[in-house]
């Protein structure tokens, strides 16, 4: 983030904490050196697990990202952002039948076929509906992704078609009835930092299109290869090598574009483009010694950033995380930084070196723009969701509300148990 710490304190005083901030201008810059670093034949597809807050993506789709959802809450997020179905496509092992009829009436792009199955119920609800549905099959490849901590593909995981069963089993999926099959999905891994790694990965993913293409004499429209560019969040980790990643990967599209200038290529990407563009701000409300460490209690925890706390995890590493309230030439102390959940992993900074730490003072957890809120238990204790706020062209714009008690409360039904005695002490 390049925001001035002022602006962010000044947003925080003004809508509270704990809040996300996102700064506008990194986002849209991210976006344009992936994009820059692509040929203009790639479409670049936001992945919205990620952060699928409504106004980002309708600040990406302004740039001409498209959209990769997972849920149906999802579409309807990508949908009021300003994408178009033609620009879509649908994601997830677990896809109800009122999600894949959604899709199916859009008309989206394509629909990502996990299972065999699925290729199934999608082609009877096509057939119900009298169309024709576009899918892409999602294979699980005999390939594994070097250089990511969480491998997606190249082992059993509820994710794709096995590329074997895939390969043989080709020639029945085309001739489904009510299907159009665009192309082929391979997604092998994420928050890789080597650009040799996904320029490996899409390799393999390109020579199995062609493989695929060649043996069933089949012209395929499109080619999802993922992604999986990563963020450096930890000491000792660099980030992707831009211009190398620009040098192996368009010579590799050009010379696939060259053989099938028909076919789309797509390249996801969640992480990257908006992993850095944002922070987490909490706000110090207790200060106390335990046992010979100092805590700094904050009102933002677990609860707000599960990847912060090293959740799924073995070994806990801090994300950077600095007090915007103190001058840089504070004395610094070594803090653990907590959050308020009644649980001894509430911890967001273990063993980390800060700023002096007064009551109140705020601070920052960076590089938090990925995976944020929505991948963490927001309702624990009931505290819910943080507010979220963008700070864009020297303006602050709430982007959502911190949840209130009554919005919480508002969700839950109260029976009226007129049978029930009240049993009183």
């Amino acid at each position: 983030m390049k925001i001035n710490t002022s602006d962010i304190l000044s947003a925080v005083n003004q809508y509270g904490t704990p809040a996300y901030i996102y700064d506008g201008e990194q986002l849209v810059s991210n976006y344009k050196n992936l994009k820059n670093a692509l040929p203009n034949f790639v479409d670049v597809f936001y992945a919205l697990k990620v952060n699928p807050n409504v106004s980002l993506v309708k600040l990406l789709r302004s740039q001409g990202a498209c959209t990769e959802v997972c849920s149906i809450t999802e579409l309807e997020i990508a949908l009021k952002a300003g994408s178009t179905p033609e620009d879509i496509i649908y994601l997830g092992p677990c896809k109800k039948d009122y999600e894949l009829k959604r899709a199916i009436e859009l008309g989206i792009y394509a629909i990502v076929i996990e299972s065999e199955t699925e290729l199934e119920r999608v082609s009877s609800f096509a057939n119900n509906a009298g169309v024709t549905a576009n899918v892409a099959i999602r294979i699980n490849p005999d390939f594994s992704a070097e250089g990511s901590p969480w491998k997606m593909g190249g082992r059993p995981t509820h994710f794709g078609i096995e590329e074997k069963q895939a390969i043989q089993n080709f020639g029945s999926y085309l001739a489904t009835p009510n299907i159009h099959v665009q192309g082929i999905h391979v997604y092998n891994g994420t928050n890789i930092l080597e650009a040799q790694s996904v320029f490996e990965n899409t390799s393999y993913i390109l020579n199995l299109y062609d493989q695929i293409s060649q043996k069933y004499h089949y012209h395929f429209t499109m080619v999802d290869v993922g992604g999986g560019m990563g963020v450096p969040y930890f000491q000792n980790q660099e980030p992707l090598d831009i211009t190398m990643f620009k040098e192996l990967m368009v010579p590799l599209f050009t010379s696939f574009h060259d053989k099938y200038p028909d076919t789309r290529i797509i390249m996801e990407s969640g992480r990257f483009i908006i992993g850095t563009a944002g922070a987490m701000a909490v706000q110090v409300n207790n200060l106390k010694s335990n046992h010979g460490k100092l805590f700094a209690v904050t009102d933002g925890g677990t609860n707000c950033h599960s990847a912060a706390a090293g959740s799924g995890r073995v070994v806990k590493r801090n994300f950077p995380i600095q007090n915007i309230s103190a001058g840089s030439d504070t004395a610094k102390k070594m803090y653990q930084v907590s959050g308020p959940l009644c649980s001894p992993d509430d911890i967001i900074g273990r063993n980390i070196e800060l700023n002096e730490i007064h009551l109140d003072d705020i601070l920052l957890v960076k590089l938090s723009g990925a995976y944020g809120p929505t991948s963490s238990p927001v309702l624990f204790h009931s505290h819910g969701y943080p507010a979220e706020i963008l700070l864009y062209q020297d303006e602050s714009f709430l982007i959502r509300e911190k949840d209130t008690s009554m919005d919480i409360i508002n969700k839950q039904i109260e029976v009226d148990f007129k049978h029930t005695k009240l049993i009183t002490n």
